[in-house]
């Protein structure tokens, strides 16, 4: 039976807090035991890198190669700890929906499920998680596909995304902030604009979503080259910053890194319009054109 040990290439299945979570638990207990990596990779034949992959959250385990790993550092399978670390691996089996896109796409996107706060700020364009159908496809046709199925799919993709905007018990908080610009560019042209703007007043209502404006007049700030989203999980999982460029996308970690964006986020939020006169603004713009 292959385990820890099976050298066959997993399927593309990215990290996700809970991936990430289960790696933590496994490295407290080969800590506890007082194994390092090297020594813990021989108890159980595999390669001490692989074993750095699992801690990382980059592999996702089976029930049976947790099994392997809790007997390696003495831990009863049937106890509190071996019982909730194995329900931890066999959940990581279940296959999400985003995983066939592929790509740091679908990575991004596992992280946003699990996510339970996002803040976001954009700069041309109105955030995925807030489009509209209509200008999701325009941003598609406008972006890097061509092919009528591609978008479609590309488009079904964001849709089913804004769900975790309504899942209960605990729906995403998020907070937007959009440049003036991404209110006032036209994506599909008037009609396409304005059914978005409509859109974004609807989802305002939601308890769980802010939306602000940075106004033109607030000049040059510290994200004007780009835009960039924070996501927040449960205490005990590090945030992580996220930035999409024309060069591909950057997942951002470090506790420094992390620090800039936040204060790039709080400057942003001072210099934009409160959510009260944003939602106006956007429904003015609505009403009477651009």
């Amino acid at each position: 039976m292959m385990g820890v040990h099976d050298v066959c290439m997993p399927r593309f299945t990215p990290a996700t807090p809970r991936s990430r979570r289960l790696g933590r638990e496994l490295r407290k207990l080969r800590e506890a035991k007082g194994l390092t990596g090297d020594r813990a990779a021989e108890i159980v034949c595999c390669s001490s890198s692989r074993i750095s992959r699992i801690e990382s959250g980059e592999i996702k385990l089976r029930a049976g190669d947790v099994m392997e790993l809790l007997v390696a550092y003495g831990v009863k399978i049937d106890g509190e700890a071996g019982t909730s670390l194995l329900e931890q691996a066999r959940g990581l089996r279940e296959e999400g929906w985003w995983q066939r896109l592929g790509g740091k796409y679908a990575t991004y996107i596992a992280y946003e499920t699990e996510a339970i706060e996002l803040k976001n700020f954009e700069p041309m364009l109105v955030p995925g998680l807030l489009q509209t159908e209509a200008y999701a496809r325009e941003v598609n046709v406008i972006g890097r596909e061509t092919d009528p199925e591609g978008i479609k799919q590309r488009v079904a993709a964001r849709m089913t995304r804004q769900e975790v905007l309504h899942r209960r018990p605990t729906p995403l908080r998020m907070h937007a902030i959009l440049s003036e610009a991404s209110v006032r560019t036209e994506v599909g042209g008037p009609g396409v604009l304005r059914e978005q703007l409509h859109h974004l007043v609807t989802l305002s209502r939601l308890p769980n979503v802010t939306i602000q404006v940075l106004r033109f007049e607030a000049g040059a700030h510290l994200a004007i080259s780009s835009g960039f989203a924070l996501l927040a999980f449960e205490p005990d999982d590090p945030p992580l910053g996220y930035i999409e460029t024309l060069a591909g996308e950057l997942f951002l970690e470090s506790s420094r890194d992390l620090a800039r964006l936040s204060a790039a986020y709080d400057n942003l939020k001072t210099l934009a319009w409160s959510p009260a006169e944003s939602i106006r603004f956007i429904r003015e713009l609505s009403e009477h054109g651009t």
